[in-house]
């Protein structure tokens, strides 16, 4: 299906979200276990007729035992959650998509969990796709008195980390009778080197099969919504929270559409 227009709508959006406040406060992360799993999955399919994917993962690593309550004293657990349900019927489907997972620890500009996706999809008579993705992160811990270097140059003065929640999720809905779409997610939370900063980053962008780059003469046909939530909690000490922020941010569109939006999360002890 093709079709040529001169009214749409464009959208690009950025979200950052930094949390990183006060001495030795906000997300750390988790140190690795004494053992470690690499998986790696790469898939590609073209297919004419119906099509679909699926790929659910929960991955949790702690300091101690994983069922609360927490240690009193620095218990921590990091929990990576990523999913994607896609079916098209009656339509022309072209997916490719690569995901790794690694339980070990990773350092900065690396990712415990990544994937990259292309999808694109042209329907046939009553065709249509549907497409969910989301990408989650949380971060428990309680106050660790007991811990030393935990700030710049080794110092242990004021090296308390305090008690902390934070969560933050983010994704993207599609359901179209034509799109070209591409997507990236990745979580940093799992690492054994000091400075390594707790990461979320997921991007989308949607657009229309053939379309020339910042024009609307092939757009996107049918609706799409991207998103982000995010919870920080964080505290002085086990009993005194001092810091809530509760962040939502979606963008929607419907009808003939260009959509981007990209958002990066960053938390790490000061």
């Amino acid at each position: 299906m093709k079709t040529n227009v001169s009214i749409g709508v464009i959208i690009i959006a950025m979200v950052i979200l930094i949390a990183v406040s006060g001495s030795a406060m906000a997300a750390r992360p988790v140190p690795a276990g004494n053992e470690s799993s690499v998986i790696t999955v790469k898939t590609s399919a073209k297919v004419v007729g119906n099509f679909q994917a699926q790929t659910d993962l929960g991955l949790q690593q702690g300091n101690g035992s994983l069922v609360p309550p927490l240690a009193s004293d620095g218990g921590q657990v990091s929990t990576i959650v990523y999913s994607e349900n896609s079916m098209a019927i009656n339509g022309a489907t072209d997916y490719t998509k690569n995901t790794q997972i690694n339980t070990g620890s990773v350092l900065n500009g690396q990712d415990n969990v990544q994937t990259d996706r292309i999808i694109t999809f042209e329907a046939g008579d009553a065709g249509r796709m549907v497409s969910d993705e989301s990408i989650l992160v949380q971060t428990d811990a309680s106050e660790d008195t007991t811990s030393t270097g935990c700030c710049p140059w080794g110092s242990t003065t004021d090296a308390v980390l305090p008690a902390e929640n934070e969560i933050v999720v983010a994704g993207s809905k599609l359901d179209v009778s034509e799109v070209s779409a591409s997507s990236s997610s990745g979580v940093r939370a799992i690492s054994n080197q000091p400075g390594t900063t707790v990461e979320l980053d997921y991007s989308i962008d949607a657009h229309g099969l053939n379309q020339t780059a910042g024009t609307m003469d092939s757009p996107a046909i049918g609706s799409a919504s991207a998103y982000v939530s995010g919870l920080i909690m964080q505290g002085a000490n086990s009993t005194t929270q001092t810091t809530d922020m509760q962040y939502h941010d979606v963008t929607s569109v419907d009808g003939l559409f260009d959509l981007s939006k990209e958002v990066s999360y960053t938390s790490a002890p000061s």
